[in-house]
């Protein structure tokens, strides 16, 4: 009834299964692919997203303060620095530890501050250490993406307002990253003493600065089209100075000189051009990463099957790019986004039974296994294709006609036409009830920003079918 095909030899990060400019042109496209499956480097074998910080790499950072003082010194490693903080703002002992101004002490640490005007919120970040603070409801949004209201935090003096923290949320938000933190008083002053973690390890083993020399200024390379998304959504966009092939979002990309396939980049083009980081993900085989690196150059991979996964994968390039406080704002989002899906999901009478078709010819889905799979059970449907018990198998027509599924979604770029159109799958429900939906295959293929939009299509989806 099925049979497996790997998707990621097929390129589908890459996005060869949607139209790029006629559906015959997509079609042959297709074909060419399936014939040269054969041919192929095998792709890389990502483990589990389990990305870790490496625990015995950390930086030293010391803050001694003294309630009522002006000014304050900062120690990162050996080198020692004094600074002020700003007129009328100065560290308070309170029964939550004592109080400072953010801005000024973070900066001095390493990190950034930064104040989103159209969102009124304050982002921050020390390495892998984040979180904000959204002005309007007073609410403090740690590294776990907990939000707490904390009116205590935003001090005002005369017209001007300033961000506070405290030893116990430096040392919470540290936690979370990663790091500890010690607090000592000696003479009425206080010394903070952070331990962040200053390496994180990629999914092949690689380990990156999470204070990373070039921060923001970093010339990358992005070898799958998701990659380069992330890296705009970052801020980052500007700094690519190489894509892969399909790689078309957001337009600014399209003008950006390619490498090659994904899965057979050029290497003379790579060593060329001299990268500060070349950009990896599932779909480019272990081979090229391998002589990559013995050319030299460094390479970051990651590697996300899940949603929650693909939310960590850009918080953590933001990391390793040096712009974290950027990655948490994005992370931010999506997670939010996600968890209101989820929410409406949990109040569904039922699961509808959804069938993806990401190829008509053979037909072919996305199984256990994949973000696609993991989107549908979030939107609160059930993968028809999950029975197979691989990650992209290809289906017969009995199979599908079989599950009689409540919803057809189709990602081929072929359209809903292509489906409804087919005299034996007339008598599928989907069909029947009118709930067959053309998607633009990026909206679920790519692992990118963009997914969110694909989720709450099929949790909308998903939503009109479960009242039925």
């Amino acid at each position: 009834m099925y049979e497996t095909v790997d998707a990621r030899r097929l390129g589908m990060r890459a996005g060869p299964a949607r139209c790029w400019k006629a559906r015959g042109t997509c079609r042959m496209a297709i074909v060419l692919v399936l014939a040269m499956l054969e041919s192929l480097l095998a792709p890389i074998c990502f483990g589990p997203n389990d990305s870790a910080v490496a625990a015995a790499a950390t930086r030293r950072i010391s803050v001694e303060l003294v309630p009522g003082s002006s000014s304050f010194a900062v120690t990162v490693a050996s080198k020692r620095t004094t600074g002020t903080f700003p007129a009328g703002f100065v560290p308070v002992s309170t029964t939550d530890g004592v109080t400072f101004p953010m801005r000024a002490v973070v900066e001095a640490m390493g990190g950034i501050v930064r104040f989103e005007k159209a969102q009124n919120t304050v982002y921050f970040a020390i390495g892998p250490v984040t979180g904000a603070y959204e002005l309007g409801p007073r609410l403090l949004i740690d590294g776990a993406y907990v939000a707490s209201t904390r009116r205590d935090l935003f001090h005002v003096v005369g017209k001007t307002g300033t961000l506070y923290a405290t030893d116990k949320i430096l040392n919470m938000l540290v936690s979370q990253s990663g790091g500890t933190v010690t607090v000592s008083t000696k003479n009425k002053a206080t010394t903070i003493v952070c331990q962040i973690p200053s390496k994180i390890t990629d999914v092949l083993g690689s380990q990156h600065d999470t204070f990373p020399a070039k921060a923001g200024k970093m010339r990358l390379v992005t070898l799958a089209p998701n990659l380069a998304e992330n890296c705009f959504a970052v801020g980052q966009g500007g700094n690519i100075i190489a894509t892969s092939e399909y790689t078309d979002f957001p337009k600014e990309a399209v003008k950006i000189p390619t490498v090659g396939a994904f899965n057979n980049p050029s290497l003379e083009k790579l060593l060329v051009l001299s990268p500060d980081l070349i950009l990896v993900t599932d779909g480019t085989p272990l081979a090229v990463v391998d002589r990559l690196k013995k050319m030299g150059r460094t390479v970051y991979a990651d590697d996300p099957k899940t949603l929650t996964q693909i939310v960590d994968a850009i918080r953590q390039l933001g990391i390793v790019l040096g712009v974290p406080d950027h990655g948490f704002e994005v992370a931010l989002s999506m997670n939010r986004a996600i968890a209101g899906v989820r929410e409406a999901a949990a109040k569904l009478p039922r699961k509808p039974s959804i069938y993806v078709e990401i190829w008509n010819s053979p037909l072919m889905s996305a199984g256990k296994g994949t973000f696609i799979s993991d989107l549908i059970a979030v939107a609160g449907g059930t993968n028809i294709a999950d029975e197979t018990g691989t990650p992209w198998p290809t289906l017969s027509e009995e199979f599908v006609i079989g599950k009689n599924p409540d919803i057809i979604v189709v990602a081929s770029g072929m359209g809903e036409g292509d489906v409804t159109g087919r005299t034996s799958f007339s008598i599928v429900k989907a069909v029947k009830l009118g709930q067959v939906y053309d998607m633009i295959g990026d909206y679920i293929f790519r692992p990118s920003p963009r997914i969110i939009t694909g989720l709450e299509l099929i949790a909308g989806y998903v939503q009109r079918a479960a009242g039925r």
